[in-house]
């Protein structure tokens, strides 16, 4: 895992690491829970079989005891009063997954920013304490059509329509503004392998850290 320290808009604090389930004790680096904005390709909310035991740290926790197909993380935050709520953008439900009324979900920001869950979304970001930003490098793939265990890479220019549609500002506004914590994970098994994930990781974060933050690349 890799911290990172922004100077831009937004949070000051980033975390870049490889298992997306990792995700969960970076949300809690600061306190009190927060409002999850996420990029995926699937939606991990499948319930977690186990819970936090008294005395267990989040780490050993996450390491140990979530799934390693990483899919159940964001209930398990839920579950620990980490997060709140979540506004999940994401476009492939793993088998067992549920989305109740903790979240806010749609397959892209347009079609949310566009629908009639934008009310909700906009009402916990203004009500939340703390908005931490989450992205899974696999959300800027798409399985291939003759071989769907294959992920095809995204052009830059695919990656910024889909994290800074066409009139997205006010709701970047909006979530930036209590941002704390950014979480990144590169989930190399799903983008590729190693190098594919990272000449992604490259185009992603020009448009994560450069244009919509401010920051300098990591």
């Amino acid at each position: 895992m890799i911290e990172l320290s922004l100077s831009g808009r937004g949070p000051r604090r980033a975390f870049v690491f490889d298992e997306h389930r990792f995700a969960l004790p970076c949300w809690a680096a600061e306190p009190g829970p927060a409002v999850l904005v996420s990029f995926d390709r699937h939606f991990d909310t499948v319930p977690n079989v186990n819970a936090l035991q008294p005395g267990e740290s989040l780490e050993t926790f996450t390491r140990e005891r979530l799934d390693r197909r990483n899919y159940d993380h964001i209930p398990a935050a839920l579950q620990c009063g980490v997060l709140s709520s979540a506004i999940l953008i994401a476009r492939a439900r793993p088998q067992g997954s549920a989305l109740d009324a903790r979240y806010v979900h749609a397959p892209t920001l347009d079609v949310l920013l566009e629908g009639p869950d934008r009310a909700r979304a906009f009402e916990l970001l203004e009500a939340a304490k703390r908005v931490v930003l989450d992205f899974d490098l696999d959300c800027f793939t798409t399985p291939s059509d003759a071989d769907p265990t294959t992920a095809v890479p995204w052009p830059l220019e695919l990656i910024r329509e889909h994290v800074l549609p066409r009139g997205a500002e006010g709701f970047w506004e909006l979530a930036l503004k209590r941002c704390d914590v950014l979480t990144f994970a590169r989930e190399p098994k799903h983008t590729g392998g190693l190098v594919a994930s990272g000449r992604l990781f490259e185009a992603a974060a020009q448009v994560v850290f450069v244009e919509l933050l401010g920051a300098d690349l990591p």
